[in-house]
């Protein structure tokens, strides 16, 4: 059971870290910036954006995208199929 739990626990990592990489080279081909480029960076299941609290709630109401005021954001929760819509969504809102 050990070692089916820690395939487990390598698939998931596997795939947030694949996920990290994707958003942040989503939002650098839409921006031509690497100002996200520390997402890729990050590990474990949350990443702070430093995006400021009026974006944040703009995110929420505009797209349903769900973090809490700090801009912390749940890496694992990103559904892998709409990482461009999530960039898009960030970009719009830092305008």
């Amino acid at each position: 059971m050990r070692a089916e739990w820690e395939a487990e626990l390598d698939l998931m990592r596997a795939r947030m870290i694949r996920l990290r990489e994707k958003l942040s080279e989503a939002i650098r081909q839409r921006s031509n910036s690497k100002d996200f480029d520390f997402i890729a960076a990050h590990r474990g299941m949350f990443s702070l954006l430093g995006l400021e609290n009026s974006v944040v709630e703009q995110l929420k109401a505009a797209n349903g995208v769900y973090m809490i005021g700090d801009s912390r954001i749940n890496v694992a929760g990103i559904p892998e199929d709409r990482v461009g819509e999530l960039a898009d969504a960030i970009l719009a809102a830092i305008k």
